[in-house]
């Protein structure tokens, strides 16, 4: 059994080769090149090259150093170009041609000697500059990222170095077994590894069989070598190799890395992300390495965010008393040993309290990015991760730079206050320590403008009416008072507050500024009627406190009983003890609760205390 010596005769080319070609859909070679395939009349077919599925998010950006030699290259794309227009991309460069495999037809690739391509040929898509008499042909318009191209430059340019923009994306590699798939791999450039080292992890690609190896990579004079010592050549980054498999291979490398949805996008909303890292071998012990990096701005054209800056970002981990506690991510990476098939699930948090203030200079918007690297101790392997988030802020209008507030903490907030602090007005105006604590509930609810109101009770409900954008059979929808509801509601639930009267909704609001801003010092005031059930001086059967005259008439004004006005404020506080937590400031807040009451006896009582709130809905409307 033969195998050929696989060859690119770089004198030959594709453009002189546009008429009917005797060797089409078959694979050159050199008789005094020993063959060794199958069956002696059997000649050596490769699979479809490459098909990647990846999630890309809205930018996370880094420039791709792509070196180009005269002849054939084989090239591999680590980033998705953006322009990725084939035009936009190649001008003012002495590219001839650019090839990549379509797999929609077949999934044999003929060959891997480009002098036998022919642009009419179904199996490839192919890009001819604009010049070139012959570009009616062209099916190849864009580039993708994480895939695989045969590259050709003129043969009189000098060496070059093309500089792709683009987003960096997590790649998949689907591979075609019982051939050779084109691939490029996720290696460091700092310290690259040999294909025996890379392969470790995996039987599926066998690299101890010397000239039987199924590994090829493409010389600068454009020859396909075989790789018969691969225990000594380094896999370089960028570059896209001929590698057969026994069977698909279960992992793209040595370190498996899994975003859950696919990326880490905290988009407006999330400000958790679950990130799983493992080590697929069965024996040996792999060490993983974090770093956080920031991403390069965004291209100026093509409509894209802004970027704001990186993305804080807090770490879920266990304290000396084995206790969960949110830290920033280190400064200097995160390092963990993996054992054989261990798997490392990672709880990352969105601080979007540290998200830095931006106000963007075009009307595309922005976004916040970073990188995640992710490596092992000896920095052969090389796996770039986007990490992204959007802040608070909307454009003012089209065509229009700048932004406008938008309200992030919007929504329902329920939580308790506990009061611990009173005065004694017939012996002091200081507040004493109470004998026992007291806890209520505290409801507070804040529109879509800010405006944060105190609320008695609230219902959530499920209205099938709701059908406005981007609502089509229905809502949820919150409801103050339960005679609001809609007799078509459904899946009720009630929440209410007993340490406060049957009333609206309270406005809250500044009072230096006055505007109703959550998270800064809110306050309202709410009177307790002479004759609301609620009111601590009326006693519907006690005749002195009734307030009823002797013939068991309601009195029109307070007689017997009184008026009082309650007057509170919110005064919120930084959580100081764990300022790493993603969600204080964002879901969760506190602060000091301070009231004072009215007319309950000659001189004011006041209280304080500490509340609390969870935010437990985003809708940031009270209907009706």
């Amino acid at each position: 059994m033969n195998r050929d010596m696989l060859r690119i005769n770089d004198a030959l080319d594709p453009m002189d080769e546009l008429s009917s070609h005797p060797g089409r859909g078959e694979l050159r070679s050199k008789e005094s090149e020993p063959m060794r395939t199958k069956s002696a009349s059997m000649r050596l077919v490769m699979p479809l090259v490459l098909v990647c599925s990846v999630v890309l998010c809205d930018a996370q950006w880094l420039t791709q150093q792509v070196p180009l030699t005269p002849g054939w290259n084989a090239v591999f794309l680590e980033v998705q170009p953006e322009p990725r227009s084939c035009n936009e991309l190649f001008k003012n460069y002495p590219i001839e041609s650019v090839w990549k495999w379509d797999r929609r037809f077949s999934t044999i690739q003929f060959t891997v000697d480009p002098a036998t391509l022919l642009p009419e040929n179904p199996d490839w898509l192919m890009w001819l500059p604009p010049s070139e008499p012959r570009a009616f042909l062209n099916r190849l318009f864009e580039l993708q990222g994480c895939q695989a191209y045969l590259i050709k430059v003129a043969s009189n340019a000098a060496p070059l170095t093309l500089a792709i923009k683009g987003r960096v994306i997590l790649p998949r590699l689907d591979w075609y077994p019982h051939g050779l798939n084109l691939v490029g791999l996720p290696v460091n450039p700092k310290n690259p590894p040999t294909f025996t080292e890379f392969f470790s992890f995996t039987s599926e690609v066998d690299t101890s069989l010397g000239y039987g190896n199924q590994l090829y990579r493409l010389e600068s004079s454009g020859r396909g070598r075989q790789i018969v010592q691969p225990a000594r050549e380094r896999i370089q980054p960028g570059v896209a190799y001929w590698i057969g498999c026994a069977r698909r291979p279960e992992h793209t490398a040595a370190i498996h890395v899994k975003p859950n949805g696919g990326s880490v996008d905290f988009g407006t909303l999330l400000s958790r992300n679950e990130l799983s890292i493992r080590n697929p071998h069965p024996e040996r012990t792999l060490t993983v390495r974090l770093q956080q990096r920031i991403s390069e701005g965004a291209p100026l054209t093509g409509g894209f965010p802004e970027v704001a800056g990186p993305v804080p970002l807090s770490i879920l981990t266990k304290d000396a008393a084995s206790n969960w506690t949110w830290t920033e991510f280190p400064a200097n990476g995160l390092t963990r040993d993996l054992a054989p098939k261990e798997e490392w699930i990672l709880q990352l948090g969105l601080r979007r309290q540290d998200l830095t203030p931006f106000t963007p200079q075009r009307t595309n918007g922005f976004i916040y990015a970073s990188l995640l690297e992710i490596t092992d101790t000896a920095e052969s392997i090389l796996i770039r991760l986007p990490v992204v988030a959007q802040g608070a802020g909307r454009l003012l209008a089209s065509g229009t730079a700048g932004i406008e507030a938008v309200d992030t903490q919007e929504g329902l907030w329920v939580g308790q206050a506990t009061v611990s602090q009173v005065n004694a007005p017939a012996y002091t105006e200081d507040l004493l320590p109470t004998p026992a604590p007291l806890s209520f509930r505290l409801l507070v609810h804040v529109d879509g403008n800010g405006q944060a109101s105190l609320l008695q009770q609230v219902v959530l409900a499920w209205d099938s009416t709701l059908v406005e954008p981007p609502h089509t059979n229905g809502a949820y929808a919150i409801y103050a008072e339960t005679a609001d509801l809609p007799a078509n509601a459904t899946n009720m639930a009630c929440i209410s507050s007993a340490a406060f009267p049957i009333m609206p909704p309270v406005v809250l609001t500044n009072y230096d500024t006055n505007t109703g801003i959550f998270g800064s010092p809110l306050a309202g005031t709410f009177v307790v009627r002479y004759d609301d059930p609620v009111n601590p001086f009326l006693h519907r059967y006690h005749p002195r406190h009734d307030n009823k005259n002797w013939t068991f008439e309601p009195y029109s004004e307070p007689v017997e009983t009184r008026t009082i006005q309650r007057d509170l404020t919110l005064e919120f506080t930084p959580v100081t003890n764990a300022p790493a937590n993603p969600f204080w400031g964002v879901d969760s807040v506190k602060g000091i609760y301070h009231e004072t009451f009215s007319g309950l006896r000659a001189q004011p009582l006041r209280v304080q205390g500490e509340f609390t709130l969870q935010r437990i809905s985003r809708i940031n409307r009270i209907t009706p």
